[in-house]
């Protein structure tokens, strides 16, 4: 497993960026069905918000590291699919950290509400229109949804 991430005073994760995460690792977003609209045309379409932070101190963008996945025994596919996360979309982290973001490692423990996730990371910056649109047109699906389109299929930016 990777290197435990930084934390501060009161035990939170702070925001930075992982050296294990490196240029051409995936990075998954997952998405729910609550994350799909249907647009003027009529086609189904994953909404901007799925491409923001959450609130809260230190909130960033929930992902999960596909290496992290693979080193923990994991089928990333399945991992990230469940019946909440019907679909995925990922990105390389050399492309995240082009639109300035950081990419870090954030581990969560099992609760009441929610099970573990020891492969669970976090995108922080601003999360600016323009970052927000850039994320959108450059996703690339990693377990696509029937009838869902991505804004601008692209070639498989996800390794490049």
């Amino acid at each position: 497993m990777p290197t435990p991430p930084p934390l501060d005073a009161a035990g939170a994760v702070v925001p930075h960026d992982h050296d294990e995460i490196e240029a051409g690792d995936r990075v998954i977003r997952r998405i729910s069905d609550r994350q799909i609209v249907t647009d003027g045309a009529g086609a189904r379409r994953i909404s901007s918000l799925a491409y923001q932070a959450s609130g809260g101190a230190n909130g960033g963008m929930s992902v999960d590291i596909e290496k992290f996945i693979v080193e923990g025994g994991d089928e990333p596919e399945q991992w990230v699919t469940t019946p909440r996360w019907i679909g995925s979309v990922c990105f390389s982290a050399g492309f995240l950290r082009g639109l300035q973001f950081q990419i870090g490692y954030h581990p969560i423990e099992e609760t009441s509400e929610r099970p573990a996730n020891p492969y669970h990371g976090e995108v922080w910056g601003t999360f600016s229109r323009a970052q927000k649109i850039a994320l959108q047109q450059n996703a690339n699906w990693f377990v696509p949804i029937p009838d869902v389109e991505l804004d601008q299929p692209l070639a498989d930016q996800a390794t490049g």
